[in-house]
C-alpha cells in the first residue's frame, strides 16, 4: 500500500424491485447523502455515517459489532476483499449478487484506507433491513500484509406500522431518489 495514495470510499446502495414511485429505502438513502455531504471534512469519517444512521426513527433489531478480520490481501484483491465483506454482512439475504458490483465501485479508488458502505434492502414492500459497514485497512505486519477492522450495524424498519410510516413519510418524504448521486447503487433482488 502506497502511504502518499490514501483515499476513502463510501457507497449507498438500495436492494429493491424496480417501481414507477420513489421507494421508502431511496428517501432516506437521498436523505442520508445529502445530510453526510454537508461537512465535507467528516463525510467518509465512521462515526459520522453510525451516527446518521442510528437517528433514522424507530430502527428495530439494532445490533452494533466490530471486528478485526486480518489476512494476507494482495494490493489487486483489496477492493474485492472490503466488497465481499459489505456483501457478507447482508448475509443470505442478497449479499451474493453484492459483491461484483461493490467491487467495481471500489477499483476506481485502487487500495483504499477506509471504506463505508450502507445497504438498504427493500425486497420487501413491508420492511427495510439497513446493513452498515464501517472499514479501516491499516499495514500489517509483513509488506503484502492487510489488516481490516470492520464495524458492522444493522437494524430493520417495520413499514407495514403505521407509527414507523407516518414518521419515515414526515421525515423523508420531500426526498426523491438519489440518482444523480455518484456515490449510489441501485441494485434489482
Amino acid at each position: 500500500m502506497n502511504p502518499f495514495a490514501k483515499t476513502a470510499a463510501g457507497l449507498f446502495v438500495v436492494i429493491a424491485p424496480q417501481k414507477s414511485k420513489p421507494l421508502e429505502a431511496e428517501r432516506i438513502c437521498s436523505a442520508l447523502i445529502r445530510k453526510l455531504s454537508e461537512d465535507p471534512n467528516r463525510n467518509l469519517d465512521a462515526r459520522t455515517w453510525q451516527n446518521a444512521v442510528q437517528m433514522i426513527p424507530n430502527l428495530v433489531e439494532t445490533a452494533s459489532t466490530s471486528r478485526k478480520l486480518n489476512g494476507t490481501i494482495a494490493d489487486t484483491d483489496l477492493p474485492h476483499a472490503l466488497a465481499s465483506i459489505c456483501a457478507n454482512a447482508v448475509g443470505d439475504r442478497q449479499g451474493s449478487g453484492l459483491a461484483k458490483p461493490i467491487s467495481s465501485y471500489l477499483r476506481k479508488y485502487g487500495e483504499p484506507i477506509a471504506f463505508n458502505c450502507l445497504i438498504l434492502d427493500q425486497s420487501d414492500p413491508a420492511e427495510i433491513h439497513l446493513f452498515l459497514t464501517c472499514l479501516a485497512v491499516v499495514e500489517g505486519g509483513r509488506p503484502d500484509s492487510r489488516a481490516i477492522t470492520a464495524t458492522l450495524l444493522s437494524a430493520s424498519l417495520n413499514l407495514s406500522d403505521e407509527q414507523t410510516q407516518s414518521a419515515i413519510v414526515q421525515i423523508f418524504g420531500r426526498f426523491g431518489p438519489p440518482s444523480d448521486s455518484q456515490c449510489y447503487l441501485r441494485v434489482l433482488p
